[in-house]
């Protein structure tokens, strides 16, 4: 059988195609114009507007979700979201803010200097401070911020009419924690500055129980602290004030352990320097201080208190 040659019509066997068959020569289709549904729009578009409220540049907005930049610059200025309306209004709502804030703070400033919070609890302060608020924001002419304001102060005190048929007890158990923490927090210091603490001794009465045991022997070695402090280095208004906070630094440090020491020596430097007066009352006082200790020697055993050796 005779094969087609390179004169062949299409549509029939090809020599060089080994038998492949070739469709006839047609005009190529012109490219149909594809139009996306009216829903993807309105999605792209909003998702434009919010892209360019965080800042993002219209040009990467368009790169990234395909549109045509005609197109996003016609959504653009119908939607406000270009970069000079975007700036108008960052400008317009900061400038409302600091207005809106400024009514607020000169209300609450009002509320402080007229005394009317001094003795208040701190939700009842912030009760009364946003009513201030509120009265200014409506003078100011902030209807919004006026209803926002009191919306908060509103829940506020429903939660105080809530709670306050239990409020006065709780406010008790609150005082009585707190005074204890503060006895257990004197009653560690005392024991420190006394010389008579060790980590583990739990079984101590507080000083709030009567065991005034140590009460003044502290009392004795502060003050003996103060006028040595006085003395060697000169009156100092800013120490006294802070003399406590000394003390306890001290006392954290283990300092007071081998007080008698410290203090005998202090009083050779005191007499080098001529203050025989406090060097007398100084060694007069550890004087009473050990005389009034032997007494309670056998306190101190059966308490398992340990006070070192001089």
């Amino acid at each position: 059988m005779r094969q087609a040659g390179r004169g062949t019509a299409p549509g029939l066997s090809d020599r060089n195609g080994a038998g492949r068959i070739l469709p006839a020569m047609t005009q190529p289709d012109r490219p149909r114009r594809y139009r996306r549904p009216a829903a993807t729009l309105t999605a792209l578009r909003r998702l434009a507007r919010e892209a360019a409220e965080a800042g993002e540049p219209l040009a990467a907005i368009a790169a990234r979700l395909k549109i045509p930049r005609t197109t996003l610059s016609g959504w653009a200025r119908e939607d406000g979201f270009r970069a000079s309306d975007l700036q108008a209004k960052a400008a317009a709502a900061a400038a409302a803010e600091t207005e809106v804030d400024r009514v607020r703070r000169e209300a609450e400033e009002m509320v402080r200097e007229a005394g009317l919070d001094a003795d208040a609890s701190p939700v009842k302060r912030e009760v009364d401070r946003a009513r201030a608020r509120v009265s200014a924001l409506l003078d100011a002419g902030h209807i919004p911020e006026a209803e926002a304001d009191m919306r908060k102060a509103r829940r506020l005190l429903s939660l105080m009419n809530f709670a306050a048929p239990v409020a006065s007890g709780l406010s008790e158990a609150q005082r009585a924690a707190h005074e204890a923490r503060g006895h257990a927090f004197e009653w560690r210091l005392m024991r420190k500055v006394c010389e008579a603490w060790h980590d583990g001794l739990e079984d101590v009465v507080p000083v709030a129980d009567g065991d005034m045991r140590f009460h003044g022997m502290y009392m004795h070695r502060c003050h003996m602290v103060w006028d040595i402090n006085r003395a060697l280095f000169g009156p100092d208004p800013f120490y006294e004030e802070h003399l406590m906070e000394d003390i306890y630094l001290r006392a954290e440090e283990g300092w007071f352990n081998g007080f008698r020491g410290k203090i005998r020596e202090a009083v050779r430097r005191l007499r080098d320097i001529g203050n025989d007066a406090l060097a007398d009352s100084l060694e007069e006082n550890l004087a009473d201080e050990a005389k009034a200790q032997a007494a309670w020697a056998e306190h101190d055993a059966e308490k398992g208190y340990a006070r070192p050796a001089d």
